[in-house]
């Protein structure tokens, strides 16, 4: 009788390992959009851009805005909304960027996790393509 209970165990901690093995193959699938007012402003306006973001990844989320000048070099954040539970409802924002010197200013909205309601520590989930708005005198 022994054996046999040695055995039995053997092949359930098999089973189990396998098992978790196969959750970290998952991907989370998100859906994000950010919308920008007119893609033509001149240097010092002011104009809309707004966003929504939702992941299947339970947890804490926020849409954020990010800005860049260019086609390159690192992504700046520009502003946040508010942390929202996603299994209520999707991450939102609403704001205003301006158009701070010639060029070309590239806008990307990002769906980001956090940690904690207050803050903490973020992952990325999802971003949109980068869409240019022209800066003109």
């Amino acid at each position: 009788m022994f054996r046999t209970a040695s055995r039995l165990l053997t092949v359930g901690v098999m089973a189990g390992a396998v098992a978790v093995a196969g959750i970290g193959t998952a991907s989370a699938k998100s859906t994000i959009d950010i919308q920008v007012g007119p893609r033509s402003q001149h240097v010092g306006q002011w104009f809309g851009v707004h966003g929504a973001g939702i992941s299947d990844s339970t947890g804490l989320q926020r849409f954020c805005v990010q800005e860049r000048y260019g086609s390159s070099g690192a992504w700046q954040t520009t502003w946040c909304g508010r942390i929202v539970d996603s299994t209520r409802q999707e991450a939102t924002a609403y704001g205003s960027v301006r158009a701070g010197h010639l060029g070309t200013l590239e806008l990307r909205g990002v769906l980001q996790e956090v940690q904690h309601p207050w803050g903490g520590r973020t992952w990325q989930l999802a971003e949109t393509a980068p869409v240019t708005v022209h800066v003109v005198r």
